[in-house]
């Protein structure tokens, strides 16, 4: 169990230190070595500690980012392996994520992914320039308990609003929480359309949907 633990802290110091080979490297060495054990104790462990540290300030934007890709990457490895082994991650929840219509942008959006995955939230992320009626079938297909949205464009963050009457049109926004986040989005916004949250950055995001969802 010792060596384990050894192999674990290796495993989150690659993703800590953005190191995508040396991550790939040793979830191919631990092969016989459970997965969701590795993916909890191991990438889950480095990227929610890359989150703390981008929270008091120790890191900044491009290592949060870097190391939301190695986290991705190695989950993608480490979900075959639990599929394979007829295993089940035990969820905190589903969260539907996606930037919203006529807006292209990927990063903040795929750090708060990865950053719910290392949480134990299974995520099924929709990408970009999502419309209402895709954010509305992802949520209705897999029974989410929240929609996340996100845009880094001013004149898109109303999209949002739009998002959040499709919900309520279709009946089930009273059992789907609603987080939304970006640089022009504010409480006062999240307040406007009615959602349930607003996510000043990833850390928060997460803390906003662990609220949300302890209810």
């Amino acid at each position: 169990m010792a060596e384990n633990t050894e192999y674990f802290d290796k495993v989150a110091q690659a993703v800590v230190d953005c190191d995508k080979d040396t991550c790939l490297r040793l979830l191919a060495e631990g092969s016989d070595i459970d997965p969701l054990e590795t993916l909890e104790k191991g990438l889950g462990k480095g990227i929610r500690q890359i989150g703390d540290d981008f929270g008091t300030g120790k890191v900044f934007l491009p290592e949060l980012i870097g190391a939301a890709d190695v986290m991705k990457s190695g989950v993608a490895v480490l979900d075959e392996r639990i599929k394979a082994s007829g295993q089940d991650r035990q969820s905190q929840g589903k969260i539907v994520i996606g930037t919203v219509k006529g807006d292209i942008h990927d990063i903040g959006k795929s750090v708060v992914a990865s950053m719910l995955q290392a949480n134990g939230y299974d995520v099924v992320d929709l990408g970009i320039d999502v419309d209402a009626a895709a954010f509305l079938e992802a949520a209705q297909e897999h029974k989410a308990d929240c929609v996340a949205m996100s845009s880094l464009l001013t004149l898109n963050i109303e999209y949002m609003g739009v998002v959040v009457e499709k919900l309520k049109e279709a009946g089930i926004r009273g059992q789907v929480k609603v987080v939304v986040g970006g640089a022009p989005v504010t409480q006062e916004f999240a307040d406007e359309i009615g959602a349930d949250a607003f996510g000043w950055d990833a850390s928060d995001a997460v803390k906003k949907v662990g609220a949300l969802l302890a209810k």
